[in-house]
């Protein structure tokens, strides 16, 4: 199977999808990355499609790809038109799940499988205490600093708490570095920047009961030395409501950057662009690495076409460790399996991502589990960047939007323990 573009040659889903006499044809709706990739999409399920057809020879793989801005939207109207895909990857499930519309995990995959998730994945993947999304593409980020910058700057080492990052802040704006910390309160990532500093400073969106806390007085804390202190102070750049993720990192590859938040997979696009870099952990408020954050894509099986036996058979090749550990490492992106991710820890070609390997077992995901998260993560985005402001005021914003997530957490229920994409 062969694509072409954003689109593969086949796009057939839903029940429109068929195959020869004897064969059983599985659609399958993935996100194109595009250049977030650190390859081709289609490459790689150009090259897992073939691998799989050629041990499973009654079961032909019909891939099709759209943008990843795009893709839970498409996959929304699809289901909408009763022509769901049988796989699907998304950055929601929950919604899904409450309608009773996929096979869980229990019924696709074994359990040595199930079991080799990393455990805080497996927490967000629940609904109800039962797992439907199957984690497929996750991430976990670092801080990451210029190194010529800091050197210009005489800053000698990266910082390891919120004091020392204020003065290498500080020190950059002085040296003549235009964005010191780009701090990423944009429309398209405000609200995993923001979970990066409420974690820092022992906070989070949900509480230990996984209800929403996102008006926590370490929450507000956290947000307003953002604002009294980076933001005030100029060290940020443009006012963060401005700054997304593209920019961002735009302005690290060219040298404008001094510190930003990023992921494994802009590595490859900072060596070719020869940037000195350093990542360190995300230092937590008083000091020493805080409370990592995790992102996750998942991957969902829906039961309209009747395909439990021929999705399970695709998942468990997916899944298997030489095959999950290639597709991460291709990506630079974390594997979602001790078993996988073990692999990449014994390779030295990857050594690169072995600090990103190493965090991911300890990360918090935003509450993905939540029917109700789709609509708070809306609120997020739409209201979080204003706390930061010359006028903002954190406690206020946090409580309006806390008041609107416990109103939309009605349908909750029992959600299941989750602790967190890209959202």
């Amino acid at each position: 199977m062969t694509m072409t573009g954003l689109l593969a040659i086949t796009l057939a889903v839903g029940p429109t999808a068929c195959a020869s006499d004897g064969e059983v044809a599985i659609t399958v709706l993935a996100a194109d990355f595009g250049q977030r990739a650190a390859i081709p999409t289609s490459e790689f399920w150009d090259d897992f499609t073939a691998r799989f057809e050629e041990e499973n020879p009654g079961i032909t793989v019909e891939v099709e790809l759209v943008p990843w801005e795009n893709a839970d939207t498409v996959l929304a109207e699809r289901v909408a038109a009763g022509e769901p895909p049988d796989i699907a990857q998304t950055g929601s499930f929950a919604e899904y799940a409450a309608d009773e519309l996929l096979y869980s995990a229990s019924d696709l995959l074994p359990l040595t499988t199930q079991a080799d998730f990393h455990m805080p994945l497996v927490r967000a993947a629940e609904y109800r205490w039962e797992q439907y999304g199957i984690p497929f593409v996750s991430s976990t980020p670092r801080l990451f600093v210029n190194l010529d910058l800091l050197e210009r700057a005489g800053v000698e080492e990266p910082p390891g708490d919120w004091s020392e990052l204020l003065g290498a802040a500080r020190a950059l704006r002085d040296a003549g570095v235009s964005i010191p910390y780009a701090l990423q309160f944009g429309p398209d990532g405000v609200h995993e920047e923001a979970l990066v500093w409420m974690l820092g400073a022992g906070g989070g969106y949900t509480d230990n009961g996984d209800h929403y806390a996102v008006d926590s007085a370490e929450n507000i804390e956290a947000l307003e030395w953002l604002r009294d202190n980076l933001v005030a102070e100029g060290l940020t750049g443009p006012p963060p409501a401005e700054l997304d993720r593209a920019t961002s990192y735009g302005g690290f590859f060219a040298g404008e950057v001094g510190m930003m938040m990023g992921h494994p997979a802009m590595l490859v696009a900072m060596e070719q662009a020869g940037v000195d870099y350093a990542h360190v952990p995300f230092p937590s408020r008083d000091g020493g690495p805080g409370v990592p954050t995790g992102i996750s894509d998942w991957l969902i099986a829906f039961r309209e076409h009747g395909h439990e036996d021929e999705v399970g058979a695709f998942l468990e090749f997916l899944y298997r460790p030489e095959n999950h550990a290639l597709s991460s490492g291709r990506h630079g992106t974390i594997p979602t399996t001790v078993s996988a991710s073990q692999l990449l820890l014994e390779d030295e070609d990857h050594r690169h991502l072995w600090e990103f390997v190493d965090q991911m077992p300890r990360a918090e995901l935003q509450p993905l589990n939540k029917h109700s998260w789709p609509a708070v993560r809306g609120l997020l985005l739409e209201h979080l960047n204003r706390a930061v402001g010359p006028d903002g005021d954190p406690a206020a914003v946090l409580a309006e939007i806390q008041a609107l997530a416990e109103e939309e957490s009605g349908a909750d229920g029992g959600a299941g323990a989750g602790s967190e994409g890209d959202g």
